[in-house]
């Protein structure tokens, strides 16, 4: 099918593209530095954890994808972390990937960017525990996205739909599909994946790809399911632009601070959470996203 063949050819050209450049920059870079990341360091600040004067605030270093949580973060270091005492060094990752792996090998203290199930996922995959603290932060709603199509009853018989490529956003995007009634899924089943579609009227084709690719990718599919940090960062409106949204009613899904399992006492970690869950951080989300990100009580 042409479609897919377009499709593929995209994927082949971002992954290409993406290789690429983090080859030449790895090549100029020094060990230390972690090329996927861009970083708000000082040089003249004292190390992670110390502090070179009384009185000095507590250094800690966050991941972070840059939106919306990358906006969130970078809204508390502005607004609440002086008077808290706390000094936050924002490490921005582009990918979900190296965020966690450089939270493995203490790069950063904690990140902020991923909801439990992808947490839980990803740490049996690559053997290490992490924590995350509850309640959560925000939920990026699943949408799904078209540029073809201005409602759901429009997708024609044998629609290439793609959808993120993890557990558990997969999850997310096929429920989204199945409210939406193109398709039925196995009852019961958590999490669920292409295979336990049993009801299918048009047809339809899933293609699973990473979430990132999401939006570059949406040109050649006829849907797409995207979590709500992609759409925002691509510029779309949720409210406006998803022909159907995924229900905040399930928290799980919902976005927090996550660090190594044994680091959750760490003072600077909680007081990192405490202030993310400040009443002026909920209001901010409110105002910016408009319900792109939903801020959780």
């Amino acid at each position: 099918m042409k479609i897919s063949i377009n499709i593929n050819r995209r994927l082949f050209l971002i992954a290409f593209i993406s290789f690429a450049a983090s080859t030449v920059f790895s090549s100029c870079s020094s060990p230390q530095n972690n090329s996927a990341a861009n970083t708000t360091t000082n040089p003249s600040v004292a190390p992670v954890g110390n502090a070179s004067t009384a009185g000095a605030k507590e250094k800690i270093k966050v991941g972070v994808t840059p939106v919306p949580a990358g906006e969130i973060l970078d809204f508390v270091k502005k607004n609440l972390a002086d008077e808290a005492g706390l000094d936050i060094e924002i490490v921005t990752f582009n990918d979900f990937v190296q965020n966690n792996t450089a939270l493995k090998d203490g790069v950063i203290d904690a990140n902020y960017f991923q909801h439990i199930p992808f947490m839980e996922d990803y740490g049996k995959k690559h053997n290490f525990e992490m924590y995350a603290f509850t309640p959560q932060i925000h939920l990026n709603p699943v949408g799904i996205f078209s540029k073809k199509y201005k409602s759901i009853k429009d997708v024609p018989n044998k629609a290439l739909v793609s959808i993120p490529d993890d557990v558990s956003n997969a999850h997310r995007a096929l429920k989204v599909l199945e409210e939406s009634g193109l398709i039925k899924l196995k009852p019961n089943v958590r999490p669920v994946s292409p295979k336990d579609i049993i009801g299918n009227p048009k047809n339809i084709q899933i293609k699973e790809i990473p979430g990132a690719q999401a939006i570059p990718t949406l040109p050649d599919v006829d849907l797409a399911g995207v979590t709500g940090n992609w759409i925002v960062q691509a510029g779309l409106k949720t409210d406006k632009d998803a022909l159907a949204l995924e229900s905040a009613n399930d928290p799980i899904y919902a976005v927090t601070v996550t660090t190594l399992k044994g680091k959750e006492t760490d003072p600077r970690i909680q007081k990192l959470y405490k202030l993310l869950r400040d009443d002026k951080v909920k209001e901010f989300m409110k105002d910016k996203y408009q319900g792109a990100v939903l801020p959780i009580p």
